[in-house]
């Protein structure tokens, strides 16, 4: 019998099955709140609302799993310093081969035995999310804090008459080099 992961606890709600997953398309969706990233101590991101669409095509020894986030995450502004709303958005494909084959895994290929009863997606999803959020965070245009935009665009080049050179220097000044 096939477990419903609708209605699991949320310690197992990222526990997709692996040996009771009849073969086919199967279909899964995930609502990532706060409480997904207050789990996690090491997560850069605290405050989220992301829709993770999860597509998995079970074949005889291997499973396709097809991620589509949507969404937005709250980060720190690159510019300015405050937090805002990114939107994100990303497709990901993990695939999952059955057997006890020493096969060597990658960043997108796992290996787990044919009888294993489940496969943990949090850690993957968490990636995903963080992977979709761009290098470059800033608030759009005209959205940064402007107190702090002042003081990043203040003058900081003293007044003419506030220019103070060094005494050491100033004898150079008048100094006359001849080409010989």
């Amino acid at each position: 019998m096939q477990p419903d992961l609708g209605v699991m606890e949320k310690d197992n709600e990222f526990l997709i099955p692996v040996s009771g997953l009849a073969l086919g398309v199967h279909d899964f969706k995930f609502d990532i709140k706060d409480d997904f990233f207050a789990d996690l101590d090491y997560s850069e991101v605290k405050h989220g609302e992301v829709t993770v669409d999860l597509n998995i095509v079970r074949e005889e020894l291997m499973m396709t799993l097809n991620f589509l986030i949507n969404g937005k995450v709250r980060v720190v502004c690159d510019r300015c310093a405050d937090e805002f709303d990114i939107p994100i958005q990303s497709e990901q494909v993990f695939f999952i081969k059955l057997g006890s084959d020493e096969v060597e895994e990658s960043d997108d290929v796992a290996v787990v035995p044919a009888d294993q009863h489940a496969y943990d997606i949090r850690s993957l999803i968490y990636e995903y999310i963080i992977l979709a959020i761009p290098i470059h965070r800033v608030h759009p245009e005209g959205q940064c804090n402007p107190e702090v935009l002042a003081l990043l665009s203040h003058d900081e080049e003293p007044d003419d008459d506030e220019t103070v050179v060094d005494p050491r220097w100033a004898a150079l000044k008048d100094a006359r080099i001849e080409d010989n």
